[in-house]
């Protein structure tokens, strides 16, 4: 934890946290008073500022920032220990060159990210909006402006300014429709409601708004907002996420709303959702500090041994005159222990090069370059829906190639999430159905989508489902609309499972254009409110025939055919296309929507108190809605309580997933033969569904007496105007009510598999990676999926765990690993529930478990919840130390994503909440195949050889100085200049490594996705293991001796001085550095060449520049005309070259070796290709001579057949062995 973030959380602690907030309306509070007295003081205004300097604190602040890295602190410790004078190793002003260009790069960074920032915040301060002020109008206020507790009037198509809650709309209902994208990524529109302060919702002014508001405090979920408005009778008006308008959002098919400020600037939802990238650590990232404790180690041991070995030289003198160099005057005051500590502290500026100074600021620009890049790959792009891939994280690249284990999600992840009503059982019967086109606009065409096949079950006649059902909502009967008693059961449930399908949901109906009434002056005109007298207003449902349904009655009773009728209905269902559109936050809920609309139900309209729907024979009928529950996963249910429009009873109807619903039916399903058949038969078609791969939910109603509903409405208000505990309470409150079901029947969805997802599950389990599918669906449903995208291969051995009770799940686990242990040869799949997966995650269990499913290749968990999916990804991260990945698509994985080491979201068709908690986002589940198998093995293998040769180079110039300091008394003195020692890691060996880092590839996408076996080098780690600091020690150990002792020895006795000799070592460094990295590169790009030729050149530039100066003429520090002097003498070219060559044997014997007897996965296909290649360019073609009988003339033919028996085409020469002849070679 860093300081400010310390220090911080301190400051809040020791302050009470805020559970709640009162607000009192900004226009009822005395203007005298003052900024302190004023009751919404305390709340932040507007103004958002996201920028983290100002002139004066951006020097302060950032260098605080910086230093919260303790590699920073340590260089600067080191610059301050090279001002004493005791201590002094290098040229003061100097030795601080290095820090100060890494800290200046990281503060233009930061500052150039600072302006930006600052340029947006201006921009969106500046936008205006209408806010009621003096004289009750409303005046166009810039956003900075607006406070907690103003009155703001917001028209069609504005963008929301703050949280704010919805006191009246344009809309007659009091509902408005709102556009997310901005907030949660959804395009979709969604309702809000007026807070109900007023029967007559039309006729309100928020201006006569007198209440206080009391809400939550400010936080993240975006999804919940809990308060109460308290009335002077002591009852209180609950306030819900749908009577809140959030910032961001932008009001769409409304004309107007206004509403309070309950939130501002920095304290709305979307400014505290937006935390910017997320940071993690990765895999490899955590090794560097590993192996920088090694670094640090090293540097104490040689700073302790040169330091006792120059003491022990000094004290060898017995004369103090005699002592060739003493710090700084009489050595007698210096005493064994300051002399030692001295010498530590030297020793430490001369070796502080061991700790990579650049390491962090390179770290930081190669990752940036590897998300680039990935960013840039159009193979990633979805052309279809316009969404790239986005990072979220920028620091965990690298771990997409080391992934262990893939946690997916089915629905919307694995699949379209386009859902398509494809067959429903009704009383026991199975209607089968074929998906209607959804622009069709004639009878015919509409009549023509109902299947022709035969229903399963024998309850009716041998006629088509286009026939019979149709035939039923047509039926005369319906007319009653349920009111008559001898109306046959068949065709009253019918009716009833249609309407749930049509009501049972929260879809918008969008249709007209939309004005705002607001004048110049601010003022809303009185003709708005006189209209809104004279209007209708749909306070009580209402009930009436239409042209359209008398025309059906009409139809009914002339035609004597069945086909009339159908056709009467399915035709009605198009009058309204053109000017309808049904908006849905979930495909399942608009899939029966448009199932509904299909056979004549169609929902034409939706608010907060009325649903109304066509309905055939019917016409328009017009349902009061007493309460919408809902659906949560943890209920697996939604329900709507409406109050019918003739007879009054208050009818809950329900939808849900079939273990939600099955346990909830009333007793008559368990006692009387008729119902029992119906249960059955209902349950036999929700299996054949599921195995048919269909997702399935179950239908019910219940009549709720006048009584009990008064009674549970009382308790459910309680709930819904609680602060605390809120959501466990209204749980609670709707179990009390979803009992004693009547079931009206199942339907069966399809959502089909995204394109490649078979291919990329194959794919990835050939890569090693093992796939775990958690779904919400049936068995069978996933069972069927798992199948159908590879997830089981058939010569797969599958175990199943359902279990009712620990103990069980414990056995099953012991027999299944003793069958396992009998027969390694065999690949094992596992499928379990959700309420076996509890019992296998508890303490006494667990360890077994984990045993079983490191020995499966792929696991499917159905029936899970949120929870489970997140406790699953945490125990297999935990336990088993793998590195994990969860992708999925809605808000129901979004803990497994924040889970994982690895999240990732899908772009689809459930909003982004799981985007949006992801580290990197994709628009399909293929996409994961390239992202891992290319851009994550290219991104681990740079990041590996690039932390390699970071450590490396800094190793090699520590060695070099250490072995000079034997052979000069441990005098501190150094061989290399000052200036090149300290520009060395950052200029002149900095950029090559930087971009081999980012550019360098071992092997072409093509070949990373065609062999997903050479994937498995990144999860296996060996490419950077535990003990690679050690191999680099060793090579940069023996280089460094090469480095040092051939030159000592070519210039041993000879009147070379310390500068040529520095001078001569230095080339030989920065040259051996440059062929070690060309060794390591694996390909070659011109921007790579470019770079190192000018980096060289420009090393050598300095060298003749800084030496041609007499920039210090003070002798010892006069390099004066050395390198000019150096390289006038043929011994430095030879012993550069010897030198070179010496180091680098062993490192080049390694590599030709390993090449050659041990190679790994990435090289023996490179290996392949390049044999490959040279058999295409040396036999591409064949020159043969042939004289022409008639001319004499002489021609070149050239031969290709092509060997199809290799796994990549290859072009081969035909030889004489082919029996071809002349004659068949012409002809």
């Amino acid at each position: 934890m860093c300081l400010m973030d310390f220090f911080s959380r301190l400051l809040q602690s020791s302050s009470p946290r805020r559970t709640s907030r009162r607000i009192v309306p900004n226009h009822t509070i005395n203007k005298r008073l003052s900024d302190k007295d004023h009751p919404n003081h305390a709340y932040k205004t507007n103004r958002i500022k996201t920028t983290k300097y100002s002139i004066l604190t951006f020097i302060p602040k950032n260098l605080f920032e910086q230093f919260h890295r303790l590699a920073n602190i340590f260089f600067i410790l080191v610059v301050i220990l090279n001002w004493i004078p005791q201590v002094q190793a290098f040229g003061k002003e100097i030795a601080m060159v290095p820090v100060i260009f890494v800290l200046g790069v990281t503060a233009v960074k930061d500052i150039f990210e600072d302006f930006r920032r600052g340029l947006s915040d201006r921009q969106i301060n500046q936008k205006t909006c209408r806010v009621l002020r003096k004289s009750e109008a409303y005046v166009k206020t810039p956003w900075h402006a607006v406070c907690v507790g103003d009155l703001v009037h917001l028209s069609c198509n504005e963008v929301i300014p703050a949280d704010i809650l919805l006191l009246r709309s344009s809309d007659s209902s009091g509902l408005c429709h709102i556009e997310t994208s901005n907030v949660d990524g959804e395009n979709n529109l969604k309702q809000r409601f007026c807070v109900q302060v007023n029967k007559e919702q039309r006729k309100y002014n928020p201006t006569e708004f007198k209440g206080t508001v009391i809400c939550d405090s400010p936080n993240v979920d975006i999804y919940r907002f809990n308060g109460f408005i308290p009335l002077d009778d002591g009852n209180k008006i609950p306030l819900s996420y749908s009577n809140i308008l959030l910032r961001g959002c932008v009001l769409q098919n409304t004309d107007f709303v206004e509403g309070l400020v309950i939130y501002a600037g920095h304290e709305t939802k979307a400014m505290l959702n937006n935390r910017g990238p997320r940071y993690k650590r990765s895999k490899l990232e955590c090794k560097i500090n590993r192996d920088i404790i090694w670094c640090a180690l090293l540097l104490i041991f040689l700073c302790v041994f040169c330091a006792a070995a120059s003491v022990i030289w000094l004290n060898k003198y017995d004369n103090p005159e005699l002592i060739p160099f003493v710090p700084y005057g009489d050595s007698a005051q210096y005493n064994l222990g300051l002399r030692a500590l001295i010498e530590f502290s030297k020793y430490i500026i001369i070796f502080q090069a061991v700790i990579p100074l650049p390491l962090y600021v390179s770290i930081e620009i190669v990752k940036l370059g590897h998300v680039f890049f990935i960013n840039q790959d159009l193979n990633l792009y979805h052309e279809g829906t316009g969404k790239p891939f986005e990072c979220r994280a920028l620091n965990i690249a690298e771990d997409l190639g080391q992934v262990d284990y893939i946690f997916s999600d089915k629905t919307g992840t694995l699949t379209e999430n386009k859902m398509v009503f494809m067959c429903c059982s009704i009383r026991g019967t199975d209607f089968p159905h074929k998906p209607i086109e959804e622009n069709l606009d004639i009878v015919e065409n509409a009549r023509q989508s109902f299947s022709n096949m035969s229903r399963t079950s024998s309850v009716l006649t041998e006629s088509g489902l286009e026939h019979q059902l149709l035939y039923m909502l047509a039926s005369q009967h319906s007319s009653s609309f349920g009111t008559q008693r001898d109306i046959p059961a068949d065709i009253q449930c019918v009716h009833e499972f249609f309407l749930l399908l049509a009501i049972c949901n929260t879809v918008v109906v969008s249709n007209h254009p939309h004005e705002d009434k607001l004048n110049d002056a601010g003022f809303m005109p009185a003709s708005y409110y006189d209209a809104s007298l004279n209007g209708s207003q749909p306070n009580s449902p209402t009930f009436k025939k239409s042209e359209s349904q008398k025309t059906m009655s009409s139809i009914i009773d002339l035609q004597s055919s069945s086909r009339s009728r159908e056709a009467s209905v399915a035709g009605s269902e198009y009058s309204f296309d053109r000017i309808m559109r049904y908006e849905a936050e979930s495909p399942d809920e608009l899939a029966l929507v448009r199932a509904a609309k299909s056979y004549g139900c169609q929902l034409r309209k939706r608010s907060k108190d009325f649903v109304k729907v066509f309905l055939p024979g019917q016409g328009d009928v017009t349902l009061k809605i007493l309460h919408v529950l809902p659906f949560d996963s943890c209920r697996k249910r939604m329900s709507v309580i409406v109050e019918h429009p003739i007879s009054g009873e208050i009818i809950l109807y329900s939808k849900g997933a079939d273990c939600s619903i099955l346990e909830r039916l009333n007793s008559t399903y368990y006692e009387e033969s008729e119902a029992v058949k119906i249960l059955r038969n209902t349950s036999d078609h929700i299996i054949q569904y599921a195995l048919q791969g269909l997702r399935t939910l179950c239908m019910a109603k219940r009549v709720i007496g006048r009584a009990e509903y008064e009674t549970w409405q009382q308790s459910h208000n309680v709930a819904q105007a609680a602060l605390e505990n809120k959501d466990e309470l209204l749980k609670n409150s709707a179990d009390d009510i979803e009992k004693d079901f009547e079931l009206l029947g199942a339907t069966g969805i399809e959502d089909t598999l995204q394109d490649g997802v078979p291919d990329t599950v194959a794919t990835l389990r050939k890569a090693g990676i093992k796939i775990w599918v958690l779904t919400g669906d049936k068995q069978e449903t996933a069972v069927q999926v798992a199948y159908s995208t590879k997830l089981f291969s058939t010569n797969q051995e599958v175990l199943y765990l359902t279990c009712s009770d620990t103990k069980s799940t414990l056995e099953h686990i012991t027999e299944y690993l003793k069958q396992i242990h009998c027969d390694q040869s065999k690949e094992v799949g596992l499928i379990i529930d959700g309420s076996t997966l509890s019992f296998a995650l508890e303490k006494s269990c667990q360890e077994c478990f984990l045993k079983l499913v490191v020995c499966c290749n792929s696991v499917v968990c159905c029936r899970v919840t949120p929870l489970q999916k997140g406790a699953v990804v945490r125990v297999v991260r935990d336990n088993l130390k793998k590195l994990t990945l969860a992708v999925g698509d809605g808000a129901n994985d979004v803990n497994m994503i924040q889970t994982a080491d690895i999240g990732i979201g899908i772009s689809g068709q459930e909003g982004m909440q799981a985007v949006m908690s992801s580290d990197f986002s994709i628009a399909r589940f293929r996409f994961l195949k390239r992202l891992l198998l290319v851009h994550g093995h290219w991104c681990y293998h740079r990041f590996a050889h690039f932390l390699s040769f970071m450590f490396y180079k800094n190793l090699i110039s520590t060695f070099v100085l250490f072995w000079f300091q034997i052979f000069s008394g441990y005098s501190g003195s150094m061989q290399l200049g000052d200036i090149f020692l300290m520009l060395e890691h950052v200029l002149f060996t900095s950029l090559p490594p930087l971009l081999n880092g980012i550019l360098d590839k071992d092997l072409s996408a093509e070949t990373l996705s065609e062999n997903p076996d050479l994937y498995k080098q990144g999860p296996s780690g060996e490419l950077y293991t535990k003990w690679s600091f050690f191999g680099i020690l060793l090579d940069a150990l023996f280089q460094s001796i090469a480095l040092y002792f051939i030159p000592h020895l070519a210039y041993l006795d000879s009147n070379t001085g310390i500068w040529e000799f520095g001078t001569t070592m230095m080339v030989i460094l920065i040259l051996i550095i440059y062929l070690h990295l060309g060794i390591e590169t694996y390909s070659w790009t011109w921007i790579q060449w470019f770079l190192m030729v000018i980096n060289f050149l420009f090393f050598w530039c300095c060298m003749i520049v800084v030496h041609a100066f007499c920039l210090d003429c003070e002798h010892p520090g006069n390099p004066y005309w050395v390198m000019e002097n150096t390289l006038a003498k043929p011994t430095h070219v030879l012993i550069v070259v010897i030198t070179s060559v010496i180091a680098l044997i062993p490192r080049f014997l390694y590599r030709v070796f390993q090449w050659t007897f041990w190679p790994n996965d990435v090289m023996s296909m490179t290996k392949k290709i390049k044999l490959r290649n040279q058999e295409m360019t040396s036999e591409d073609s064949l020159d043969m001579t042939e004289t022409t009988p008639q001319t004499g003339f002489k021609r070149n033919i050239r031969i290709w057949t092509t060997n199809t028996t290799e796994p990549h085409q290859v072009y081969r020469r035909q030889t004489s062995s082919d029996h071809i002849s002349q004659t068949s070679i012409f002809s």
